[in-house]
């Protein structure tokens, strides 16, 4: 009697199911996943460097072990410490990518076994079936992808693999099997990779639901306590409960759901023409099946999948044919429990052609999809290696003092702009390479807006830096930009328009750095109009002087003139320009001149060779000039180009966007390179203005 009481209160005793069986999807997922274990680095990998000492060539410890009792990464709602620790252990092994791309596969390896363990105490009759097909269908998805070969990734990879974890042993606990630490630990440690963990209660009692249980409120209460003060803990260290977006109206959030519930069942192919969204009506065999076989308590899983995709909806900004993988992945373990439990029952044998196509046409297209997806990494990757090839052979001579300019590299999901400097920078290359990525001369950057369309840089790199180029897409090469052939070049009045002054042949953009106008009688008022110009945020503005003192020649620096640089990715250049002196046509006598270099400007260098950011200011001294002149510094570092405009009489004083581009790129790099050069604004007397080389020193 005693020992029939015992077996009664637990729902079913599963038949024991050998472990070398359950090693089976773990060594499924290495198998199918090989391929991403020779990918480099990618987007927001570079940022792991975070953690190691690129100078001492070890793991900063002890910054490891600050993000336990601060905001990850130094974002306000996002702790991750757990996450920290596995990076700064993969540091510890090898700088090299292979190992934190073993590293994210082996995660998903045991997420596949731990949930084949789970489905194999769910089941009642055919355990092992139902386990290998759970393990494989996790390992098949699409979402699966991007936390396995996005190494940026494995915070969800981390959080679903404790969360397998917590399912597992949770259900073994409540078979009588082991204690209930294991699946609290479990818990706790999902908790400290991601912030999705905070539903692993709710779903512990789905578990017990789906086992035949009734919830005890003392089995799940301890469960309960521990996300509860695990928010308590963030709200007192960051000041939020959870990361959830703020700002979204109830409809946005349905749709995001939706979106993501979708992904869910019918993940999106890359390939035009490929089965879509019907895929989903697949899922029906198994569902018919559940419900022929009297297995209704696994429809459990549909509304717990949703559930689980709740941290999501508030997230989702994603491209038709984009899988938000690390959103979508948190919810496969409950879908791959549903499609498997199927094979559990016994349908009668209208159902069992059915529960068969349904399953295998879910595996196969699920695995036809993921197929894709992991070929779009491979194909981001070898994109990835061939600009950072290119850049490390183009840019080979960069140093502080003639540093490398690029522009048009791939953006994300593959690279950041910010981040195209780190790709020559230790220890994902060899030696550190001076380059910065001039993303924002093309793109309007609201950290660094003043330099927007100022191809002043690009003129400075070429004079006396080591170069300038843009990435070609066609020819997926490094096309520099050549330097100008004369000094000077004369531009010829268009015979059909006496206002308009034209270059004598195609000419490089470097062939003008400044336009020199030279008039036979004194002018009040210059005024310029660029030929070739562009529509929307790339038009150049009008090259006006103002009202001044009369001169005989003035000197239009051609700073803003991006459209032609854009034209010369075409083959094109600069076109013109359309002149304008006192609101008259210039005369017969006017001279329009090209100048490709400007007078050189003697820098004064500072003595100090390592400067903290807070001394860097004082450190770019001024150049000897005239007192009332003016100048633009331009600031050189490797997450981008900044400028300051220098007043008359005054000293440098960076603004708050730049001192926070330094704090940001010296805790990420440690120490860093700078380099600067300067220019005179628009000289009074209307001469051609100055501009010096670079200078540079070390930022810690």
């Amino acid at each position: 009697m005693v020992a029939h009481r015992t077996l009664s209160s637990r729902a079913v005793i599963p038949p024991r199911i050998s472990k070398l069986w359950l090693l089976l999807p773990a060594v499924f997922a290495m198998a199918w996943f090989l391929p991403v274990l020779w990918h480099g680095f990618r987007s927001d990998d570079f940022l792991t460097v975070y953690y190691y000492d690129r100078d001492a060539e070890a793991v900063k410890w002890g910054r490891v072990a600050e993000e336990w009792m601060r905001p990850w990464f130094g974002v306000r709602d996002l702790y991750r410490p757990l996450v920290s620790l596995s990076f700064g252990a993969t540091w510890a092994v090898s700088t090299q990518p292979f190992w934190f791309h073993l590293g994210n596969l082996l995660l998903l390896a045991g997420t596949a076994t731990a949930v084949a363990a789970a489905a194999a105490r769910l089941a009642r009759e055919r355990p092992r079936l139902v386990a290998l097909l759970a393990g494989a269908l996790v390992v098949l998805h699409p979402a699966a992808v991007e936390p396995t070969a996005w190494i940026a990734a494995r915070t969800t990879g981390l959080q679903v693999f404790w969360s397998a974890v917590a399912y597992w042993s949770f259900l073994r606990w409540r078979d009588g099997e082991g204690g209930r630490w294991l699946p609290w630990l479990a818990t706790a440690l999902a908790c400290a990779s991601k912030e999705g963990a905070v539903l692993l209660p709710m779903s512990l009692v789905v578990l017990d639901l789906l086992r035949g249980a009734r919830p005890h409120w003392r089995t799940h209460l301890p469960f309960f306590v521990l996300v509860g003060g695990y928010l308590v803990f963030r709200k007192l260290l960051l000041g939020w409960f959870t990361t959830a977006e703020e700002g979204h109206t109830i409809a946005e959030r349905l749709f995001g759901a939706w979106r993501l519930l979708e992904q869910l069942v019918a993940p999106p192919s890359t390939e035009a023409g490929f089965v879509g969204s019907w895929r989903s009506l697949l899922l029906l065999g198994p569902v018919l099946a559940l419900l022929a076989s009297g297995r209704y308590r696994l429809l459990l899983c549909a509304p717990w999948a949703a559930y689980l995709l709740l941290p999501g909806t508030t997230h989702v900004k994603i491209a038709a044919d984009e899988l938000a993988g690390r959103f979508v992945f948190d919810a496969v373990p409950a879908l791959a429990l549903l499609v498997a439990g199927s094979l559990d029952g016994r349908p009668r044998a209208a159902f069992r052609w059915l529960l068969w196509i349904g399953i295998l046409g879910t595996a196969v297209g699920l695995g036809i999809v993921g197929r894709q997806h992991l070929g779009r990494y491979t194909t981001e990757d070898r994109l990835i290696a061939k600009v950072q090839q290119e850049l490390l052979a183009k840019a080979a001579a960069a140093t502080p003092e003639r540093p490398f300019g690029v522009v048009g590299l791939p953006k994300l999901p593959l690279l950041q702009p910010l981040l195209w400097g780190f790709l020559t920078q230790r220890p994902f290359a060899p030696k550190d390479l001076q380059v910065v990525g001039l993303d924002s001369i093309l793109s309007l950057d609201k950290g660094a807006p003043k330099v927007f369309a100022d191809a002043t840089a690009v003129h400075a790199l070429v004079a006396n830096g080591a170069g300038f180029a843009r990435w070609d897409d066609k020819s997926e090469t490094l096309v520099l930009l050549p330097k100008a052939k004369d000094e000077v070049v004369e531009f010829l009045r268009d015979p059909a328009n006496a206002r308009r002054f034209l270059p004598p042949r195609v000419l490089p953009p470097t062939a003008v750095a400044a336009l020199e106008v030279i008039a036979p009688q004194p002018v009040e008022h210059w005024f310029a109009s660029i030929l070739g110009n562009l529509d929307g945020d790339y038009r150049a503005q009008p090259l006006d002087s103002g009202f001044r003192d009369k001169t005989s020649r003035w000197c239009f620096v051609t700073t803003p003139v991006l459209p032609w640089l854009v034209a010369a990715a075409f083959g094109g250049g600069p076109a013109g320009i359309e002149l304008e002196l006192d609101g008259q046509t210039p005369g017969p006598a006017v001279r329009v001149l090209a100048h490709a270099a400007l007078p050189r400007l003697d820098l004064r260098r500072g003595q100090e060779e390592v400067v903290s950011r807070e001394e860097l200011a004082r450190r770019m001294v001024k150049p000897d000039g005239p007192v009332e002149d003016a100048y633009l510094v331009y600031l050189l570092l490797p997450t981008g180009l900044h400028s300051v405009w220098v007043r008359q009489g005054a000293v440098v004083e960076l603004d708050q966007a730049i001192r926070n581009q330094l704090v940001y790129v010296c805790d990420v790099l440690g120490p860093c390179r700078v380099s600067w050069f300067w220019q005179e604004y628009e000289p009074l007397d209307g001469a051609l203005p100055t501009r010096s080389g670079f200078d540079s020193c070390l930022v810690r």
